[in-house]
């Protein structure tokens, strides 16, 4: 994260009205997706996937505009080695083309990572600053497209679901880690907690945390996997 300057922008502060008002924007808004997604005809329903897509990928690219405007770009923490990079890009993927693989990922990491990072938000800058913005759309944005997936491609988690997405989580917990210890970096979260409050602060130092988050991983994994059970 680039240094927050307390000169341009309020700091932020969970749980504060713009905070709440952005999380309830987005809940109204995937609410608002679900119910209209799929009264659409289907040429509607492809056109409005391209949509979302294409609204993530120019996310992807205003971010690092944005960043090199700002003088932020750096090897440290502008490549895209973040869990949510590799959702976004699944996720995008996953409404331009068919691919249960993308929905998995899309589904199970990006909605148990998004929703955890939308309570407890790794930011410096408050409302109304970019960053506060940016961190908005991209983690709503992957709500919609997860709720898009689920409700105009009918994605259903298929047999061994979860187990495949652990392994998938533990083989870029591996790449990724070894990459931080090298160029001592902390892509992940992998190698130190964020500054500011998380989940993580629950879970124990490093690198217990890790281990803890083992456990939180496959009971959330576990619990997506039971919820689009029940709806099927």
């Amino acid at each position: 994260m680039r240094p927050y300057n307390a000169m341009t922008s309020p700091w932020f502060h969970p749980f504060d009205l713009h905070h709440i008002g952005a999380l309830a924007t987005i809940a109204a808004l995937c609410l608002l997706l679900a119910w209209g997604a799929r009264r659409l005809p289907s040429s509607g329903r492809v056109w409005l996937g391209r949509l979302l897509g294409l609204q993530l990928a120019l996310y992807g690219v205003f971010f690092y505009i944005q960043q090199a405007m700002a003088g932020a770009l750096s090897w440290k923490y502008s490549l895209p080695l973040e869990l949510c990079n590799l959702v976004l890009i699944a996720c995008i993927l996953s409404l331009f083309r068919s691919g249960q693989w993308l929905y998995e990922i899309t589904y199970f990491w990006g909605l148990g990572g998004t929703l955890q990072a939308l309570v407890t938000p790794d930011l410096a800058a408050g409302f109304p600053s970019w960053d506060f913005f940016l961190f908005f759309w991209s983690h709503g944005a992957i709500l919609f497209g997860i709720v898009f997936i689920i409700a105009v491609k009918n994605f259903r988690p298929r047999k061994n679901s979860v187990i495949r997405m652990m392994i998938a989580l533990n083989a870029y917990a591996i790449v990724v880690g070894t990459i931080n210890a090298a160029m001592d970096w902390n892509y992940g979260y992998l190698c130190r907690k964020p500054a500011v409050p998380s989940l993580l602060d629950l879970l124990g130092p490093w690198p217990w945390y890790l281990l803890s988050l083992e456990g939180v991983a496959l009971l959330t994994f576990l619990i997506l996997a039971r919820i689009l059970q029940k709806v099927s």
